[in-house]
């Protein structure tokens, strides 16, 4: 009740933009069918579903990432739990990619200090729920961020983004060892981070690791 009043309050003060309002109506068909594509990541086992370029993309990540606004969670996750599905069912038949577990991309400490939240967690939880414990289960403690890297946004340079996240990662062995992984971010950008979190995640012996995102 008290965060409805909230949310109340907060829409009086701070009321949403108009294309905000509209992107909250869309329907999950007209997310699924006519939202641009995005084209291959960098690295065939780091997948993303919309093109971040579009402009509704763009701001449907963003409200979610910096908002956590829960329409458009909702509405987007369902797309992307239907492609992760999708993507997987190969892998699922021919390489015993069987009980994958979701870890989130791990956020830095002043990122979750200016929101609150990390968008990737928000993410997984809603992909746990529209799930209802048939394909996945989740862990959100296994991988840790244990080096601040910044915001990775604002480094435009390939060779210094792979340089800052050199060893941010840590992952807990006893938890994911033979363990096939989903890793799950916002943006794929370089894929940079991605394959940080799976050099760690394999590292300590997890068997397989698939990283999604929703824009790339």
């Amino acid at each position: 009740m008290f965060k409805r009043i909230f949310e109340l309050l907060l829409s009086i003060v701070l009321p949403k933009e108009e294309s905000v309002l509209k992107i909250e109506k869309l329907s999950e068909e007209f997310i699924t069918n006519e939202l641009s594509k995005t084209n291959e990541t960098n690295n065939p086992k780091f997948k993303a579903l919309f093109q971040y370029k579009d402009k509704i993309v763009r701001q449907a990540i963003w409200e979610i990432k910096y908002r956590a606004n829960k329409k458009i969670l909702e509405k987007f996750t369902i797309a992307l739990y239907d492609f992760i599905l999708e993507e997987i069912s190969d892998e699922m038949l021919f390489n015993n990619f069987h009980s994958p577990i979701l870890i989130p991309i791990p956020t830095n400490k002043q990122s979750l200090k200016e929101r609150g939240f990390n968008q990737c967690e928000l993410i997984v939880k809603e992909i746990i729920k529209i799930d209802g414990g048939r394909n996945f289960s989740a862990d959100f403690k296994s991988l840790r961020k244990i080096k601040e890297t910044g915001h990775q946004s604002k480094t435009k340079n390939r060779a210094q983004r792979l340089k800052n996240l050199e060893g941010c990662f840590e992952a807990d062995t006893e938890k994911v060892k033979g363990k096939n992984i989903i890793l799950i971010d916002d943006v794929i950008t370089t894929g940079a981070t991605m394959k940080e979190a799976t050099r760690a995640l394999k590292r300590v012996g997890a068997k397989k690791v698939i990283g999604f995102a929703l824009g790339h």
